[in-house]
């Protein structure tokens, strides 16, 4: 019988909620820190992954748990780090980290999360296995990190890359996708599935990560994202899919106007920046573009030939699209 991913959930959602809290406990400032980022809440979808993946292959879902609680941990790992190099005050509708214990501890807590993260993995029965692909991953996603960084600095400055579609979907392919797709492979390795299931398994992940993070990119923009300012991404200056797209697509004078308001330090961009920054994008397309790319990469999702194993998720995971539009 397959398994739905919301079957899983009800199954092992406590479960794993227990491995993170057992993980994570003690009672110095590391301790409450990462307490408190675990408890603003998220989807726990990359902890749940593998066990999902393993028990509709045949295994069972169990004995990826402790790889599941891992790979959620390494994924909050990245979001600490991230709330502090992109100046985010709130995730989850939460004050992140750092700005409740500053920039400092939030680097301790977001490392902290990367080696509690390695020694849960390595109690599972396929955790020893997967160490090489582990690293490998994290490589990779922060790599993606780096890259996100280098196309938004002004073409003139050291490191900097020329945005394109192309180069967005690299880093993005890294920061997001390498992560997802090591939890295919998580899945599929606590199934003893062969070699050729394991990495189809871990490539179709790492495509999914890619329309996971573009969803992303596209519900800043439309406000629900659970951050405190709709298009915080434009304020901080990040280069999304729909900002590189408008870059691609739109007239000169748009695109010089846009680049502008990216290139303006956050502290001193306002709203009124912001809200112009989304007109620019609604006018050029950019909202209506990647609402298709999300619809076109659902159905490719839906149509792949190992989507018994993940039956919906694209689907699910794109209502919050579906709803804001």
């Amino acid at each position: 019988m397959v398994l739905a991913l919301d079957e899983a959930r009800a199954r092992w959602g406590e479960a794993l909620d227990a491995q993170l809290t057992l993980a994570t406990a003690g009672d110095d400032l590391i301790a409450r820190m990462v307490a408190y980022h675990l408890g603003t809440g998220g989807k726990r979808l990359r902890g749940l992954l593998p066990a999902w993946i393993a028990a509709n292959l045949g295994g069972r879902g169990e004995d990826a748990l402790a790889l599941g609680a891992g790979l959620e941990l390494l994924h909050n790992a990245t979001l600490v780090h991230d709330d502090v190099q992109d100046g985010d005050p709130v995730r989850r509708g939460q004050p992140t980290v750092w700005r409740r214990w500053g920039v400092a501890q939030a680097i301790n807590a977001g490392d902290a999360l990367y080696f509690t993260a390695m020694r849960v993995m390595l109690v599972a029965p396929a955790g020893p296995a997967l160490m090489a692909a582990t690293a490998a991953a994290m490589g990779r996603v922060i790599l993606g990190q780096a890259m996100e960084f280098q196309l938004q600095r002004p073409p003139e400055a050291p490191e900097a890359m020329a945005p394109s579609l192309a180069a967005w979907e690299r880093m993005a392919r890294g920061k997001t996708g390498a992560l997802i797709g090591l939890c295919f492979r998580a899945g599929a390795a606590t199934a003893l599935a062969d070699e050729a299931t394991t990495e189809a398994l871990a490539a179709w992940g790492e495509e999914l990560g890619l329309l996971f993070q573009i969803q992303d990119d596209y519900l800043d923009l439309v406000g629900d994202k659970g951050r405190d300012l709709r298009g915080s991404d434009l304020a901080e200056g990040k280069l999304s899919f729909p900002v590189v797209w408008a870059l691609d697509h739109a007239p000169a004078a748009a695109r010089e106007r846009l680049e502008a308001i990216l290139r303006r330090p956050r502290a001193e961009t306002s709203a009124e920046d912001v809200a112009e920054g989304l007109a620019l994008l609604e006018g050029a397309g950019a909202l209506e573009a990647t609402a298709q790319r999300l619809r076109d990469m659902r159905d490719a999702a839906a149509a792949h030939p190992l989507s018994h194993v993940v039956p919906g998720l694209a689907e699910r995971f794109l209502a919050p699209v579906a709803h804001a539009l």
